[in-house]
């Protein structure tokens, strides 16, 4: 499997989930539990016995090779093996869920790829592909906010039979893996404390949206981040009705949006696409800033609007390129 061949048209706000589940005890006692990945973050489903060169842990706890974009000490990293000519770590996702270690024989591996990293789930199996709008996905709310956040970023009903799909974080699962990535990306961006910005983030998962917001503070703007398209939504609209009602120019309120693309209520291309046919709103600059940034999408986010595209990755250089962006819209001198 190299991810799906349906061209989803562009601001529809729908996005094709690969069904993949975890397994826990047996007898009585036994739980299927069923999550969901974006298909554009995964490369390839092979079955764990036919896995290249694994190097799996010493008694000592140790990996003995490859080098790795997490950290290979971490007991949640199960071990290395090779994949396209180069060593990836294999990463118990049942662990980092706080969940009962996958024992069947017929486990999978979900080999990923996003932020420019390519990695590996083991999982209990996988099932199939839902195409979903991100309408239907629910934010996490109350407790279950307070237990999954940082983890799952929201829930979908499926039915025949009716189960829960619940939407991965992977993004934080990686950060979790190695929290010295996002501080060394965050120190590159030049710090500035002059002509101050306001500006909107919105991103579902909690690692990204922090390094977001704290990266243009660092960069000088105020920030305001949200956690899903929906919300961020509600407070643009507030804004259109205050410019329909004042005679001002959107510039007066708030500069930029940054926003990831695949978000629960509403995605990233959806959000730009509204704010850009909004007459109050069409000229705020809006940034998209994803992990899943590829040539299908750069078209889609062109195609509704979008100002500007940035892998994730990319955030020193996204900071730096909106302050030349808004010093010339609005004369500030930096």
């Amino acid at each position: 499997m190299t991810g799906s061949k349906i061209l989803l048209e562009s601001g529809t706000n729908e996005v094709e989930l690969l069904e993949l589940y975890l397994d826990e005890g047996s007898g009585d006692k036994y739980k299927r539990w069923s999550f969901g990945l974006n298909v554009a973050k995964v490369k390839k489903i092979v079955r764990e016995a036919d896995l290249k060169n694994f190097s799996g842990r010493k008694q000592d706890g140790s990996i003995s090779r490859g080098t790795s974009s997490v950290d290979t000490q971490n007991p949640l990293v199960l071990g290395m093996f090779e994949f396209m000519g180069a060593v990836i770590p294999l990463i118990d996702l049942s662990g980092w869920l706080h969940m009962e270690p996958v024992t069947n024989e017929r486990r999978m591996v979900l080999i990923t790829e996003f932020n420019e990293i390519v990695s590996a789930f083991l999982v209990s199996g996988v099932n199939r592909i839902h195409r979903v709008s991100w309408q239907d996905l629910e934010s996490l709310q109350g407790n279950m906010a307070k237990y999954a956040e940082g983890t799952i970023i929201g829930t979908v009903k499926l039915t025949d039979p009716d189960r829960i799909l619940q939407v991965l974080d992977l993004e934080q699962a990686m950060e979790d893996l190695n929290p010295e990535r996002d501080k060394a990306a965050l120190e590159e961006v030049e710090e500035s404390l002059d002509c101050i910005y306001q500006a909107y983030c919105a991103d579902d998962s909690r690692s990204m949206r922090n390094l977001v917001k704290n990266s243009l503070e660092r960069g000088g703007f105020e920030v305001y981040g949200y956690p899903n398209g929906i919300e961020i939504w509600n407070e643009l609209e507030e804004i259109s009705a205050k410019v329909e009602k004042t005679g001002l120019h959107v510039s007066e309120f708030i500069q930029l949006v940054v926003s990831d693309i695949e978000m629960p209520g509403m995605d990233g291309h959806a959000l730009t696409k509204r704010i850009k046919e909004d007459p109050n709103l069409k000229d705020l600059t809006v940034y998209l800033f994803s992990s899943l940034i590829n040539e299908e999408l750069l078209h889609k986010g062109k195609s509704v609007g979008a100002n500007r595209q940035y892998s994730k990755p990319q955030i020193a250089t996204l900071v730096k390129q909106a302050r030349v962006d808004l010093n010339e819209l609005y004369k500030c001198k930096p």
